[in-house]
């Protein structure tokens, strides 16, 4: 299998996208059934069989829902789930080869979001996909308005007053809306950490790297600057 998207109509009556699922799987004979129940649901299957390219792949487009069933050792699972972990707060779903509770332990803390021990039926993995992707897109789903900004969760998007549209990825739409729900209050790293990634520990170079790659885009697209501001511990949304 080379990397693909396949994109069929949501089965959704309103007017987000198709929630995507990115799989990593590295068995031949897996990885089509895993993709063919993923689109008869109507969703994006977006198959990855190779895990040295799932290691290089940077989840520019960030997916809904990230599925991990690869054969490798332990400890690659382990790197390519803090990898993707540090890239997304989508939600990730590994599936082990055995019942290990070390292993499992050392899943979540990674911070992947459900373990699964095969095998596992057609049917389990399609309900577990599908509940999975609709709570990915179930925080938050209300627009935002605050000062020059409004935040459009259907499309992961920030729209300034004159009408400029910034596309964000997930994490950062998440930071943004976090920050301008209560605009000038100070939210700690370790707050923030936890909300946006789940995680229960500060990684400040990610943290830092998140809020430059946002501030760039709002003010290279909208003209806005100063809009999060960097505060002693934390960061917070400029209150007009």
């Amino acid at each position: 299998f080379a990397y693909n998207t396949a994109m069929l109509s949501s089965p959704s009556s309103d007017s987000r996208s198709p929630l995507r699922v990115y799989v990593v799987c590295d068995q031949t004979a897996t990885a089509p059934i895993w993709g063919y129940l993923i689109r008869e649901k109507g969703l994006v299957a977006i198959l990855e069989t190779v895990v040295e390219r799932a290691m290089k792949h940077a989840l520019e487009d960030i997916p809904d829902l990230i599925v991990i069933d690869i054969n490798a050792p332990h400890a690659q699972r382990m790197e390519l789930c803090k990898r993707y972990r540090t890239l997304s707060s989508s939600p990730i779903l590994l599936f082990l080869p055995a019942s290990n509770e070390s292993e499992i332990l050392e899943a979540y803390q990674a911070g992947v979001d459900e373990c699964v021990v095969k095998p596992i039926s057609p049917a389990i993995f399609l309900a577990k996909i599908v509940a999975w992707a609709r709570r990915s897109w179930s925080q938050p789903m209300i627009p935002l308005r605050t000062g020059p900004l409004r935040l459009d969760p259907s499309h992961r998007s920030a729209i300034a007053v004159a009408g400029q549209e910034v596309r964000l990825t997930n994490l950062e739409f998440r930071l943004l809306h976090l920050l301008m729900n209560r605009p000038g209050y100070v939210f700690k790293a370790d707050e923030i950490m936890q909300t946006v990634w789940g995680m229960e520990t500060a990684d400040l170079a990610l943290l830092k790297n998140v809020v430059y790659r946002l501030r760039k885009k709002l003010e290279e697209d909208t003209g806005e600057a100063g809009l999060i501001q960097t505060r002693p511990g934390g960061y917070s949304f400029l209150d007009n």
